[in-house]
This record gives structure tokens, C-alpha cells and sequence, in this order.
């Protein structure tokens, strides 16, 4: 019987590990690119509508940006110096957005809950991985912001004081298929590396396992040094 803990074996795990690492790195990776004067990922150049507050009386724009592997929501409070915009309930009719469309995780419990601004964002490639949000908490002065990070760990900010984090919230679904997709390149790679290194020993005259060189051993005879 072949152990299950065989070369082929330990080959499958060193290959789930590193897709679920890759798909960790890739999805991180995602978060800072492309870096620009927006802060980072792809600028949420379009605009998805308003939304009100359950009491009438704040206003909110929703916008979106994506690119194959950043996808971000961006919620701002409308306002004129430091005073509420409002608009005709015409035109606010006419924008009117349903949060609900949006996945869970790219929107928060109620529009109540926010404070000025918010982004909420999912990463990864081919599949989306991790989530994690960053909100306005208080403004201490005029370029002083303090931010905080829903699901992820919050970063120093960049040069031009930008809030930047790394999300762990995993999307489970996502996750899942970009690993498995990883680890199917891996797993390839590490076959292909063992099947190199078996060739190069078989040509040096040593064992195929463990390498021990075979110079005067007899045809057919264990290995004294692995007994294979």
C-alpha cells in the first residue's frame, strides 16, 4: 500500500499552502495598484446615485471604480461649507440608488451608520478574495483626518495622506476558486521540478529518491540510504 503521506501527497499540500498564499499576495497587491493621485486602486469615477438618510435630512453620492482585480464603493456626505446639500426631490428621484443591489460587503448595515466619507472595497484575481472597509471618523484639523479599518489592518498613510489598509475579511466563494486555481499552477510547477530532478539523478547514477550516489551497488539493490 502507498503511504498517503507520499511525495505526492506532501506535493498537493505545499500546493494548497502557496495558492492560498498567492491568492493572500495577490489580492494585497490589488489594494496599491494602480497608485495615483486618487490614493490607490482604480478612482471611483462612476457615479451610482444618492441616497438619504432614514431622516431626510443628509445626503449621500455613491461611486463606483473597479478595475480586473479592485473593486471599490465610495459613499460621500454632500455638503456645502460644512452645511448639508440638498437637492429638488425631483432630481433626487431621478438618482435615487438601491444600497440593497450592492453585495453585503459593499455596504454598511444603514446609511445612518456613516460619518463624511467611506470606501469599502473587494480585491483579487481571477476572483475577488478579501473585503474590508475604511471610514471617516473625526477631523481634527483641516488636513488632519482620522480614519478607521472595518476587516482589515490599518497603514500608515501614503505622501499625499491617503487611508491605506490591508484587508483579511475573506470572501469565502472567491477565495476558494482563486486558490485552488493557484494551487493548480503550483502543484504543476513542483510536479515538474520533481520530475527535472528525478531525470538529473537518474543520469548521475544515484537514487532517485533521496540522491545517494549508487556507484557500485548492485542492479535492483535498496538504497543504504533511504532503503527505497
Amino acid at each position: 500500500m502507498v503511504s498517503s503521506r507520499g511525495p505526492g501527497f506532501r506535493r498537493c499540500a505545499w500546493a494548497l499552502a502557496l495558492g492560498l498564499a498567492t491568492t493572500v499576495a495577490v489580492a494585497w497587491f490589488a489594494m496599491f495598484w494602480p497608485a495615483g493621485r486618487h490614493g490607490y486602486g482604480p478612482p471611483a469615477a462612476t457615479d451610482l446615485g444618492l441616497v438619504m438618510t432614514s431622516d431626510g435630512r443628509r445626503l449621500w453620492s455613491l461611486s463606483e471604480g473597479k478595475n480586473a482585480s479592485h473593486r471599490v464603493i465610495s459613499y460621500w456626505f454632500n455638503q456645502v461649507s460644512g452645511h448639508a446639500l440638498m437637492i429638488p426631490t425631483a432630481d433626487f428621484e431621478a438618482r435615487k440608488f438601491n444600497m440593497q443591489t450592492l453585495p453585503r460587503h459593499l455596504r454598511p448595515d444603514s446609511i445612518d451608520d456613516l460619518n463624511m466619507l467611506a470606501w469599502y472595497r473587494e480585491v483579487g484575481w481571477p476572483m475577488k478574495a478579501l473585503t474590508c472597509s475604511i471610514h471617516w471618523r473625526t477631523q481634527v484639523r483641516n488636513a488632519d483626518i482620522i480614519y478607521s479599518v472595518r476587516g482589515g489592518v490599518q497603514l500608515p498613510r501614503d505622501r499625499e495622506f491617503q487611508p491605506r489598509a490591508l484587508p483579511l475579511t475573506p470572501l469565502w466563494g472567491g477565495m476558494a476558486a482563486s486558490s485552488l486555481l493557484y494551487a493548480a499552477m503550483w502543484f504543476v510547477l513542483l510536479a515538474s521540478a520533481a520530475r527535472w530532478r528525478t531525470a538529473q539523478r537518474w543520469r548521475r547514477g544515484r537514487c532517485l529518491r533521496c540522491g545517494y550516489p549508487r556507484t557500485g551497488l548492485r542492479e535492483g539493490s535498496l538504497c543504504p540510504e533511504c532503503g527505497q
